[in-house]
């Protein structure tokens, strides 16, 4: 069970790595290279290399692949809350209808 956590984790963290790409995305920029390589970009770069861990080391323990691409679902979620949050967008009908259909659908796989 704890290893379904830390997959969980690696997926929020993924997620909050994305938007730390979009962050530094819609920054302006002194140079091409600067634009590609920021502290934003190594930060979002590394904590996805992270997940990436995460994920190995949880299967080794037992986490299965459809298990773990079923999880992976958790990102749809993740997002559009973080970036209400983090980047003050604004959270449209279609996408909360969205998130629930994801919800329930990761709650009919795991039955």
């Amino acid at each position: 069970m704890k290893y379904y956590l830390f997959v969980i984790l690696g997926i929020f963290a993924c997620s909050l790595s994305q938007l730390l790409l979009k962050r530094s995305a819609n920054n302006k920029h002194t140079s091409r290279i600067y634009e590609m390589i920021n502290p934003l970009v190594i930060m979002a770069y590394s904590i996805f290399f992270c997940s990436l861990i995460i994920n190995i080391w949880a299967m080794r323990h037992g986490v299965q692949l459809k298990e773990m691409a079923m999880l992976e679902s958790l990102g749809y979620i993740f997002v559009p809350l973080l970036s209400i949050v983090l980047l003050k967008e604004q959270l449209y009908i279609r996408t909360v209808i969205g998130i629930v259909i994801v919800f329930f659908g990761l709650i009919v796989f795991h039955l």
